[in-house]
C-alpha cells in the first residue's frame, strides 16, 4: 500500500528517519502523546474508540496529532460555536479515527474518508446513540473533499441542529488535518485570537511550514463559511519568539 502523503519537499535525514508499516510509511513525532489526556481510560467511550483506532491504523501519529490540533481549534473557537464536553468529545473520537478507512481502501487511498464512516457507523457501539454515531461518521467523512450538504446521505435525517454540529466539529478536523499534510507532526502548538470580525489562527512551528499552512488554508474552507468574518493563518517560530506570515 503507497503512503498516505508523499512528502513534496523531503526533510532532512535526521527529520524522516521512516519506518514502514504495511506499505506506508510514518514519521516519529516529537510531541508526546499522553494516552491518559487523549483517551481517558475511565471513558468508556474512549475505549471503544481505541478497539477501532487499534484495529484499522496503522500509522498512528498523525491522527493523534490531528486529534491534538483539532480539540487546540474547537477549545479555541468555544466563544463562536458555544458547543461543550459532549461536542468535544465526539470530535476527539471522530479526528482519531478519521483515517480508518485507509485499512479497507485501494493502494491510492480513494475514497477513505467515506470508509472510515461507514467503520464507523457499522461498529457496535454502546456509549454512543444512534444520532451520536452518525455524526461522529460525518465528522469523519467530511475531512476531506466535498463539504457537507444537507441532500448528503451522511446528513440525510439529521436535525438542524445535529447538522451544525457535524459543521462546526468537521470544520475543526479539516483544519488541523491540513497542519499536518506532510504527517510529520511539525506544528507544536494552535492558539486561536478573535479580534472583531477577523480571527487569527496562530501556529507555533520551527522551520518551514510552507506546505502544511498551504493546506490548511485551503482546507479550512468549511471553517470560513461558519466564522463571522476573515480567517488568518499565521506561522510563529517559538525559537526565535516572532512570527511569519
Amino acid at each position: 500500500m503507497a503512503p498516505k502523503n508523499r512528502d513534496e519537499m523531503a526533510p532532512s535525514e535526521a527529520q524522516k528517519r521512516r519506518i514502514a508499516i504495511r506499505g506506508r510509511q510514518r514519521h516519529p513525532t516529537g510531541i508526546p502523546w499522553d494516552l491518559l489526556g487523549m483517551i481517558p481510560t475511565a471513558n468508556p467511550l474512549s475505549d471503544e474508540t481505541k478497539i477501532l483506532f487499534d484495529r484499522h491504523e496503522t500509522e498512528p501519529e498523525h491522527p493523534r496529532q490531528v486529534a491534538r490540533l483539532a480539540l487546540a481549534l474547537f477549545d479555541g473557537l468555544i466563544s463562536l460555536h458555544q458547543y461543550g464536553a459532549d461536542e468535544r468529545r465526539l470530535l476527539e473520537c471522530a479526528a482519531l479515527l478519521h483515517d480508518i478507512g485507509w485499512s479497507v481502501s485501494g493502494p491510492d487511498g480513494r475514497g477513505h474518508h467515506k470508509a472510515s464512516a461507514l467503520l464507523i457507523r457499522e461498529f457496535p457501539w454502546k456509549t454512543l446513540t444512534p444520532t451520536e454515531v452518525r455524526c461522529v461518521a460525518a465528522v469523519a467523512r467530511y475531512h476531506r473533499k466535498a463539504l457537507p450538504k444537507s441532500d448528503h446521505k451522511d446528513l440525510k435525517g439529521l436535525s438542524a441542529a445535529d447538522r451544525s454540529r457535524v459543521n462546526w466539529l468537521a470544520a475543526c478536523l479539516r483544519t488541523a488535518d491540513g497542519l499536518d499534510r506532510r504527517h510529520l507532526q511539525r506544528i507544536s502548538e494552535i492558539s486561536v485570537r478573535i479580534l472583531g470580525r477577523r480571527t487569527e489562527l496562530w501556529v507555533d512551528a520551527p522551520g518551514t511550514i510552507e506546505e502544511e499552512l498551504a493546506t490548511a488554508d485551503q482546507k479550512s474552507d468549511l471553517l470560513r463559511s461558519l466564522l463571522p468574518g476573515s480567517l488568518k493563518l499565521i506561522h510563529r517560530q517559538p525559537s526565535r519568539g516572532g512570527s511569519a506570515e
